[in-house]
């Protein structure tokens, strides 16, 4: 009878001690495997999580003017050709502004790895795991109290009856 008991009592004391494998322990798991054992893990990620990126570009194209000053070169003659006659005139340089035509092109790239990827998806597939269960559960809830509503209605039309008589 009383191994029984201490039985029991060791037993109990091995479910506590045990616990449960939390994802902190997990982590900490991986921390000390990393620091003993390095080649051994990243072969391990790389295996399981290749590194697949995934880009996204984006690429805008903008054409913008820009204004140029040119200095054009004095005229030194002048030809005449109904007359024949060549003549000579001294100016100055002429500034001009001219607007030319430039391209500028933004290109904007998105680079996600792939264990990045499997991370969000395998958090999205549980949440939508758990968005399932609590509509479920919000179904029976639902149910259950529909069917107070009738009864408390049936309660107060019977009470309403008894009260007429």
């Amino acid at each position: 009878m009383e191994l029984k008991k201490v039985l029991k009592i060791y037993s109990l004391l091995a479910l506590l001690l045990t616990g449960c494998y939390k994802p902190m322990d997990a982590l900490r798991d991986i921390y000390k495997a990393e620091m003993r054992y390095p080649k051994v893990v990243s072969d391990y990620v790389g295996e399981h999580f290749p590194c697949n990126p995934r880009t996204d570009s984006l690429i805008k194209i903008d054409t913008l003017y820009k204004d140029i000053e040119v200095i054009c070169p004095p005229s030194d003659t002048l030809y005449d050709t109904i007359n024949q006659i060549a003549t000579k005139i001294i100016t100055r340089p002429v500034k001009k502004y001219i607007s030319i035509p430039s391209k500028t092109i933004t290109i904007t790239k998105y680079v996600q790895d792939s264990a990045k990827i499997r991370s969000l998806s395998l958090a999205n597939s549980q949440t939508q795991l758990e968005l399932k269960k609590c509509s479920e559960q919000k179904e029976k809830k639902s149910n259950w109290i529909l069917w107070l509503v009738i009864a408390l209605f049936c309660s107060l039309l019977l009470n309403v009856i008894q009260i007429k008589k």
